[in-house]
């Protein structure tokens, strides 16, 4: 940096005071310097290219201002790229200036074509361009990514079906070829898939291969993992193909109800492989929620045999149901939602039943292991109990018995349930407590006396027990989170103690290389470092001692409660505090980041049921549009609670910015347009409930769903811009190393630089070449690029 304000000041007076001259394009110039050296690049760059297109014959001013113009936009490009919260957005900006110093230096080359200088820097930003283009395009290609992409292009074919398939229903078949245009579209879509879907299966077998490679005994237990996820995968992917290409068939041939069941069965399969990378607990909760949806159908029922109907209005019925709604397809269902489980049972099982691994001596065995090991062999019966119900559900679906499926389905619900909580952190058990609560507030409110007063009491007295149960298992899970910040907070001490003293750092006394705040001495770094994480600690700490009062406080409600209803006393009271004391634990652990990541999977799924019951006569939907306005509800009752939390921290970081800075974490500039985003989300959400109650209350026609679902679509694209705004690319351990070693190299070279200036370009053009063959080495790395000039 220091090379470049020299080189910035000698032009400035080479310039200024060449021969005398005094010219407006030169005067013009002088001012692009003097922003230059001020780092205001939008205005350097500006009179740059004023002074540089009214340069005319001057070819000193040619070619300086367009040497500048290249420092201009490489610094600027370098600036945005070193952001701390920077997004692909951003990337795309950097990378497109990054160009335009690689064309600005191109232009003083061609002027100068014997300038060292200038043959340096082109060298060096064009590398930054590829590094930045290498960012970009780092996780486009990795598995995982391409996967779910996979699946938001099938998830749209069957949209685009379902509409189809509707529009040809309602005009009664009377054009079969109406919709062939969008039929043969989507099966050309569906051909692009399948083509996608196979190169997906070709990253998955090189991985294998390179894994398969290595001796066994060589192996990682990760790589060992990753082999056997790999090779589900690939089963699953090829499921997927062949129902694609299957449906593509079908859209061909414009049978859109058969390339409904075909696409439907392609986006299950692509599920089925993500999940094969998902931890069994989330794989459990999505089996829940798929379960939960079935529940539903099946009280719909299949054709002649809903429940609860009368045999006029099942006669009637059996001319309404879709075919999808037909037992024997519920049936079919059912059994791939156990199959699902079944896979996650066999890794819960093997987990339980594998010898722990062996510890170092004199070192005891990891207590969180143990501790996650307990909780495996505390779900799995629940997990057992589950699967058994739901092969029972399946053969009476298949039998065309609903009510003894029906009941087959709640038991699975409920062992589910508890297997699920098993797996529950403190965060998510205060959640569950919170959500039972409610449901009690709910049950003793007066508009729950049309419930039988047995069942009432029954669910009442239930969710009540659970609460109980919670809070003890509460108590242990505040001790546990303790004894983790006193691990921690010993670690720093031994960090603290083993640190050098201020002021003896190689880099003492030196220009420091980063901002001007930062401190020039790695120890003084290193000890502000400390002190804020000390901070954090004494805040976390803190929290825990007020969440401990709180679950106390919570207890002792709960028991009032349990003594209310025993007694027949008035059971309000206690139900409302204990609810406000659990509301206020609640919020002590509230994570934006993880309930807007929870928001975005929930809103989601709620879009794909919109989707699917769009499709769906108003005979069949109706029973299906009171659950959608209230989860669409929900939706929006949380993305409230998120756009409150992220004001309140933009409020409290634009106040301590130094803090939130020492922290990692967001600025308020991000956080504040992070909560416009869930904001107008929360809008979206209104306008699809609005389009979801109008269609529950419709009695004339039937309403169409589309907007609803749009509304929905914006919601998610909303939110997840609020994640990208809050956090970080993510680095993985091996770039995180291979930054570390290069920010150590970068130190060593400006130290080498600033004591023999002459070797500079030397150490440039090294540099270069070792950063291109590391590209050739490693494909899917982005080579940091070390800023010379």
């Amino acid at each position: 940096m220091r090379r470049v304000v020299m080189v910035m000041m000698l032009a400035l007076i080479s310039v200024g005071c060449a021969r005398g001259e005094y010219r407006e394009a030169r005067t013009k110039y002088n001012a692009g310097v003097s922003a230059l050296a001020k780092g205001d690049f939008e205005a350097a760059v500006k009179a740059l290219l004023e002074a540089r297109s009214q340069a005319g014959v001057d070819p000193e001013l040619r070619f300086r201002a367009a040497y500048d113009l290249g420092i201009a936009y490489a610094a600027h490009a370098e600036k945005i790229r070193r952001e701390p919260m920077i997004d692909a957005g951003d990337l795309a900006k950097a990378l497109e200036l990054a160009q335009q110093a690689t064309s600005w230096f191109a232009d003083a080359s061609r002027q100068r074509p014997n300038d060292a200088d200038t043959k340096q820097n082109l060298a060096i930003v064009r590398t930054r361009v590829q590094a930045i283009s290498d960012e970009l395009r780092k996780g486009e290609g990795k598995l995982e990514a391409r996967i779910e992409r996979a699946i938001t292009e099938q998830r749209g074919v069957l949209d685009g079906i379902r509409d189809a398939w509707l529009a040809i229903k309602k005009a009664g078949g009377s054009d079969p070829l109406a919709q062939q245009g969008s039929l043969t579209h989507l099966a050309d879509l569906e051909r692009a898939i399948v083509a996608e879907v196979g190169a997906i299966s070709d990253v998955a077998a090189d991985e294998i291969d390179a894994i398969g490679k290595k001796p066994e005994d060589k192996r990682t237990d990760e790589e060992k993992v990753r082999v056997v996820q790999l090779k589900n995968i690939d089963l699953y992917l090829l499921e997927s193909r062949n129902r694609i290409a299957e449906a593509r068939r079908k859209l061909q041939d414009l049978a859109a109800e058969d390339a409904l069941g075909k696409a439907e069965a392609a986006l299950i399969a692509l599920k089925r492989a993500r999940e094969q990378l998902l931890d069994p607990i989330t794989v459990l909760r999505a089996v829940a929620q798929d379960e939960l949806e079935l529940v539903r159908d099946t009280m719909q029922g299949g054709a002649g045999d809903m429940i609860g109907l009368d045999p006029a209005a099942k006669a009637d019925a059996a001319t309404a149901t879709p075919v999808w709604l037909e037992p024997a397809v519920l049936a079919d269902r059912q059994g791939g939602l156990r199959d699902r489980l079944e896979e996650v049972r066999a890794r819960l099982a093997a987990a339980s039943e594998s010898p722990p691994p062996p510890s170092e001596p004199g070192k005891p065995a990891d207590p969180q292991q143990e501790k996650l090991l307990a909780r495996v062999k505390t779900a799995l019966p629940s997990v057992i109990e589950a699967s058994g119900a739901m092969d029972r559900a399946r053969q009476a679906l298949a039998e065309r018995q609903l009510e003894p499926a029906l009941d087959h389905e709640r038991v699975a619900l409920v062992a589910l349930a508890r297997a699920i909580e098993e797996f529950a952190d403190l965060k998510q058990t205060i959640e569950l407590a919170y959500g039972d609560q409610q449901q009690i507030l709910g049950l003793l409110a007066p508009e729950a006396k049309t419930m039988p007063a047995a069942a009432r009491a029954k669910e009442t007295r239930d969710a009540l027990a659970r609460n109980v149960a919670r809070m003890t298992r509460l108590q242990g899970l505040i001790a546990d989170e303790g004894a983790n910040l006193a691990a921690q907070e010993q670690q720093l001490a031994a960090q603290a103690a083993a640190a050098p003293p201020t002021g003896s750092g190689s880099a003492a006394g030196s220009v420091a290389p980063t901002t001007p705040a930062a401190p020039a001495d790695p120890a003084d770094a290193a000890k502000a470092q400390a002190d804020a994480a000390k901070q954090q600690l004494e805040s976390a700490k803190q929290r825990l001692q007020r969440a401990e009062e709180l679950r106390g406080q919570a207890q002792v409600a709960l028991g009032k409660l349990d003594t209310a209803l025993a007694k027949a006393g008035e059971p309000l009271p206690p139900a409302t505090e204990a609810k406000q004391r659990i509301e206020e634990m609640r919020k002590l652990f509230f994570s934006v980041i993880e309930h807007l990541q929870q928001l975005i999977r929930d809103q989601g799924e709620t879009r794909d049921q919109t989707s699917a019951t769009s499709s769906e006569d108003s005979f069949a939907r109706a029973p299906k549009l009171p659950n959608l306005v209230t989860r669409e509800e929900e939706h929006g009752a949380m993305a409230k609670a998120i756009n409150e939390a992220l004001a309140a921290q933009a409020d409290e970081t634009a106040k301590n910015p130094q803090q939130a800075q020492q922290a990692g974490g967001p600025d308020a500039k991000a956080l504040a347009s992070a909560a416009d985003e869930v904001r107008l989300a929360g809008g979206a959400m209104t306008d699809a409930r609005g389009t979801l109650v109008k269609a529950k209350d419709s009695t004339t026609s039937s309403e169409s769903l589309a907007p609803a679902v749009k509304s929905q679509a914006q919601a998610i694209e909303h939110l997840e811009n609020a994640l990208r705004l809050l956090q970080p690319p993510q680095q993985n351990k091996n770039d995180q190393q291979q930054q570390q070693q290069q920010q150590q190299q970068q130190q060593q070279q400006q130290q080498q630089q600033q004591q023999s200036p002459a070797g500079a370009g030397q150490t440039a053009r090294d540099q270069d070449a070792q950063q291109q063959r590391k590209r050739r080495e490693q494909a899917d790395s982005s080579d940091q690029v070390e800023k010379d000039w």
